[in-house]
């Protein structure tokens, strides 16, 4: 299996709002873009704390997208099954 080469690589700031509590989730991740394969766009994000009170966030998520619009149209589809607004 070829090694593709990381063509960019920047570090994300994602917030979310949780509009039934009231409370802002913030995720930080590494955007990764290689220069091949099926999906060459990945994110993983983990949880900066505090961890909100109403929901149980995972602390952790990866994405694996073909573009980067698809990576955050998962992020948004990702907050949304916990309730969550993409901010």
């Amino acid at each position: 299996m070829p090694r593709y080469k990381i063509i960019y690589e920047s570090e994300e700031t994602i917030i979310g709002h949780l509009p039934k509590s009231d409370e802002w989730v913030q995720y930080t991740g590494q955007l990764k873009i290689r220069d091949g394969g099926k999906t060459p766009v990945t994110l993983d994000i983990t949880l900066d704390p505090p961890h909100p009170f109403a929901r149980n966030m995972p602390e952790t998520h990866s994405i694996k997208a073909t573009s980067i619009t698809e990576a955050y149209a998962r992020v948004v589809k990702f907050f949304e099954r916990f309730g969550m607004r993409f901010s």
